[in-house]
């Protein structure tokens, strides 16, 4: 007697209260039947990630072999995983360990809720980083332009300082003259 993966991974659905795996197959143009059977449990069990894992076979005798042979990737996916632990493989005998199933369920359930913590703080990180660059250059821009305006004051005063200079020479110049046209007017005198 053989044993049925198909009639395993029902019951596995049923004991441990899972959706319904989905199973399509269609019959492709050289002869050959694709299978896929899409869990959502085991995707949590192997990875901690979201959503459904799929398993695909073909087979070219029919589709039913295909989908056999999927089923057959599941429960051994899921036997690795620990989940389920066929003792006899005559198909009589299925243990199913539920409690462990239900605490790395539980487990990856926490570790999924604590990434998408973490991936919202890092886009709300990542968007002040955005908003603190724009700043950033805003303030790079305005720092620019208040150099340019010191260095200008900077020679305007430069440049007021040496026509001050040669102002106060130029008076000198004057003062002299005038006390030497003075000078000579009381000379003539």
């Amino acid at each position: 007697m053989t044993l049925s993966y198909v009639k395993i991974l029902a019951r596995v659905v049923n004991e441990l209260g899972l959706r319904a795996p989905k199973i399509a197959y269609e019959k492709r143009a050289n002869g050959t039947f694709h299978a896929v059977i899409e869990v959502h449990l085991v995707n949590w069990t192997s990875w901690g990630f979201r959503g459904p894992r799929e398993f695909k076979a073909t087979s070219s005798i029919s589709a039913r072999t295909a989908i056999r042979k999927a089923a057959y990737n599941v429960v051994q996916r899921l036997e690795k995983s620990g989940l389920v632990k066929i003792r006899d493989f005559r198909g009589k005998v299925l243990k199913l360990w539920k409690k462990r199933a239900m605490e790395i369920a539980k487990i990856c359930k926490e570790v999924v809720e604590e990434r998408d913590e973490l991936e919202r703080d890092f886009t709300f990180l990542q968007n002040n980083r955005a908003r603190l660059l724009i700043e950033n250059g805003k303030m790079k821009g305005k720092m620019t332009r208040l150099k340019k305006k010191v260095s200008c004051a900077m020679v305007i005063k430069e440049e007021n300082a040496r026509l001050i200079a040669e102002n106060k020479d130029l008076q000198a110049e004057i003062r002299v003259l005038k006390k030497r046209l003075s000078e000579t007017k009381n000379g003539d005198m």
